[in-house]
């Protein structure tokens, strides 16, 4: 795309994404042929990374007929071999804050030998997540995982679910900065 055409289009994520969504770009996308090309391998990142912000954007507002179904779509993205490619399903989850996802990210977490970082960035979403029943349950699991990345994130995630149950009106104070 160009500039002015990416310029003018619209979406609920202020992000700058990676890809243009291509369902707003070629109409006849559905969640299912978005699907095929978010796990086609064979196909170049950028066409894949277009069909992950599509099925991002079918998915939200929540309540779209399509939301569900995209959501369970990018799940399936956690099975790609690339760790970079299910650290951005994650990512998008976390942008979503989807409940349909909430299984997808907490196996994704509870995943030892899941990468650094798909782990870290699977807590943030589910702390994005914080007011669904037993998110924190399956967070605190990890307080005391063997990689500390993981550990880290969990308590900044256990802040984020605070913060979204009303309970703090900030989340991820460092206690040495918030006493000075």
């Amino acid at each position: 795309l160009e500039g002015k055409e990416y310029a003018d289009f619209y979406s609920d994520f202020a992000s700058i994404d990676p890809a243009p969504p291509a369902a707003l770009l070629e109409q006849a996308e559905t969640v299912e042929t978005l699907e095929k090309k978010l796990l086609g391998t064979e196909l170049p990142l950028f066409l894949r990374y277009r069909a992950m912000f599509s099925l991002r954007d079918l998915a939200s507002p929540p309540d779209l007929p399509t939301a569900v179904p995209a959501v369970h779509a990018l799940a399936k993205g956690f099975a790609d071999p690339s760790a970079l490619f299910r650290h951005e399903i994650a990512f998008v989850f976390g942008q979503l804050s989807h409940p349909a996802s909430i299984p997808a990210l907490a196996a994704a977490l509870g995943n030892v030998e899941e990468a650094s970082m798909v782990r870290h960035e699977a807590a943030e979403a589910l702390g994005s997540l914080g007011e669904e029943e037993g998110v924190e349950d399956i967070l605190k699991r990890f307080l005391s995982d063997k990689d500390q990345v993981v550990r880290d994130s969990v308590i900044v995630a256990l802040d984020m679910a605070d913060f979204e149950k009303g309970r703090e009106v900030e989340y991820a104070l460092i206690p040495e900065a918030a006493s000075a």
